[in-house]
């Protein structure tokens, strides 16, 4: 079955144009002009595999949308669209929880890469890592699937989920700083002030570790960052 893309973008035009390529490219799209009714879709069947979503929306932002699904603890891969660059709204929904952004204008073939890289099981990027599983404890990593399995149990990987653990497994045993992180898994510059690395540490300890309160493999670096050991 076709990966089905979930799109929020009020502005009529640029909706009907994302729609019309997106499908080119094989994508099942469904489209939203405001947050709510899309927030109930996405907790409904068929699931969704993307979010496409717009910041400026009219009723709830995309901020709140995408606050809304991370409490409920979706952890759906979202990619925001917004004609707002400052910083700080890039810090803010990435602190919310957002795998990607991009602002407007963009190219669609930029958009186009950035939703291939953001799907669970779709075609890999140039820059995604490579296929070989690997083991951290009694957890083994499928890069090729983005899946994480223990004990006969996998659960989904986002791209960003496994960029960042693919980066500490590539580096094991050694700290890694927050600025390396999110330089080489968001592309963000090394002193931007955000939380999302630590944030989605907490995801992965959730699906790593035995005890996520008393990390064995996944441990923090006071003021520094995070290290991997086997």
């Amino acid at each position: 079955m076709d990966a089905r893309i979930l799109l929020v973008e009020d502005e009529e035009h640029l909706a009907r144009v994302l729609t019309f390529n997106l499908e080119a490219e094989g994508y099942q799209v469904e489209s939203f002009d405001r947050g709510e009714p899309a927030l109930e879709r996405v907790g409904e069947d068929p699931p969704v595999d993307l979010l496409l979503l717009d910041i400026m929306l009219p009723g709830i932002s995309g901020f709140e949308v995408l606050e809304r699904l991370r409490a409920s603890e979706n952890q759906v891969p979202v990619l925001m669209l917004t004609a707002r660059d400052a910083e700080a709204d890039v810090v803010q929904g990435l602190d919310l929880g957002a795998d990607d952004y991009l602002t407007k204008p963009f190219s669609l073939p930029v958009l186009l890469a950035r939703v291939r890289t953001l799907m669970r099981r779709a075609a890999r990027s140039d820059d995604s890592v490579g296929e070989s599983p690997f083991t951290i404890g009694d957890v083994t990593i499928h890069p090729d699937r983005f899946e994480l399995e223990r004990h006969g149990q996998r659960s989904n990987l986002t791209a960003k989920e496994l960029a960042l653990i693919s980066l500490l497994w590539a580096r094991r045993g050694n700290a890694v700083s927050r600025g390396d992180i999110l330089q080489e898994v968001w592309e963000l510059h090394r002193e931007t002030k955000t939380r999302v690395v630590d944030t989605f540490v907490l995801r992965l300890r959730k699906l790593l570790e035995p005890d996520p309160s008393e990390p064995r493999y996944l441990l923090a670096v006071r003021s520094f960052g995070y290290k991997l050991v086997e």
